[in-house]
């Protein structure tokens, strides 16, 4: 197993929110640590604590060249160029029903207007093909084309066949709920990074609301970045219609993970919900413990300095 402060070194650089100390290594072991042996931090935040400590120790990151970190509770996507945060967006997550899997892997393309090939477990949960047979005009309405008997047709051909259908495809436009970009990765669970056609969830306090993959406020720019072009480039892309896959020219490592206790860039510990109730209940709280609980910097605010990329 790799050591605490090797596996450390190659977080710090590319996992704090801002930016580290001349020591990040120590700074985040000394804040961790005595986070977690902190009375204070009792219950559900001791808990916070713990759980990210032992869902961190699996997290491998290089200390070079384009990163995506996903934190799952704080619904955040942060793009990191040889370990400094260039572009941060808030993102939705999967809802506890249909939670987004912690992944350590690549990026594959970007894809502009993308179509949407509706999942399985998708089209069974909702009831789907008995609502074709009923109301096809909701699906011609929403840009679907579906597939029967090997053949893609138009919603009103396929109602009178709807036990039948194989499969649902939502065009690009307006309406498609991938929005107007989709940045795919290398995994085995259909998750994959895109735009939305409802960006009021962005607002949420709370940002669970999708079927497992993850949709980022500000894809444009994170696509931009992906490949080496400018926020222009990738605009006039979506504007000519392309629904080309764009493979990048340099590989981009995409962490998704789930941490529920993360530093801020004053070196304060905050907390997010844990919203698939990975982390346990933690340690009791004693009534004097109980009354101390807030939030509380662990290090010096000299060990850090902002990022003029933030």
């Amino acid at each position: 197993m790799m050591d605490r402060r090797s596996f450390l070194a190659g977080l710090a650089a590319t996992l704090l929110p801002a930016a580290a100390s001349a020591n990040p290594v120590e700074w985040i072991v000394s804040l961790l640590w005595e986070a977690s042996h902190d009375p204070s931090l009792c219950g559900a935040r001791n808990a916070a604590v713990q759980g990210t400590l032992s869902r961190l120790e699996g997290v491998n990151l290089p200390e070079y060249g384009k990163v995506i970190v996903v934190n799952i509770p704080s619904g955040v996507v942060t793009a990191y160029q040889d370990g400094i945060p260039v572009i941060e967006s808030r993102a939705v997550v999967g809802n506890p029903s249909t939670p987004t899997p912690e992944l350590d892997t690549r990026v594959t393309f970007v894809r502009p207007n993308p179509t949407w090939t509706v999942p399985e477990s998708i089209v069974t949960r909702k009831g789907w093909r008995a609502k074709l047979a009923e109301d096809p005009a909701y699906f011609a309405d929403n840009g679907f084309q579906i597939m029967v008997g090997g053949q893609m047709v138009s919603a009103y051909d396929a109602a009178p066949h709807a036990r039948e259908v194989q499969r649902f495809v939502q065009q690009p436009g307006p309406y498609n709920a991938l929005g107007l970009l989709k940045i795919g990765l290398h995994n085995s669970n259909a998750i994959y990074l895109h735009d939305t056609n409802q960006p009021s969830n962005y607002d949420a306090d709370l940002r669970a609301a999708s079927a497992g993959c993850i949709r980022i406020e500000d894809v444009r720019d994170i696509a931009a970045w992906i490949l080496g072009l400018s926020r222009h480039d990738i605009d006039a892309m979506i504007d000519a219609d392309d629904m080309t896959d764009y493979v990048p020219g340099e590989t981009v490592r995409v962490v998704i993970g789930y941490w529920t206790a993360w530093p801020d860039a004053n070196g304060q510990l905050r907390f997010y919900p844990d919203i698939y109730e990975m982390d346990g209940a933690g340690e009791d709280c004693t009534q004097s413990a109980a009354g101390h609980a807030e939030s509380r910097s662990y290090a010096p605010g000299s060990l850090w300095r902002e990022y003029e990329t933030r």
